[in-house]
């Protein structure tokens, strides 16, 4: 497997036809939120702080205590 430069990917994808950027696209977003995920699986696991902090701000959510950005 070749090894590619970001500045080589970069290139690639703006290189895209409009169709299969768009499914790049969406690839792309899957890819971040599955990392994303995982990253946030692994930080609930060492950091009982960060757990402590999500179950707040869940309760404050169901509780309507949350606004729209």
């Amino acid at each position: 497997m070749t090894t590619l430069s970001v500045s080589d990917v970069q290139k690639a994808v703006r290189s895209l036809p409009a169709t299969e950027f768009s499914v790049f696209s969406e690839w792309f977003d899957t890819y971040e939120q599955a990392r994303w995920d995982d990253r946030l699986a692994s930080d609930q696991q060492t950091s009982p702080a960060l757990l402590s902090a999500i179950e707040e701000a869940k309760t404050d959510f169901r509780d309507g205590q949350c606004t729209s950005l």
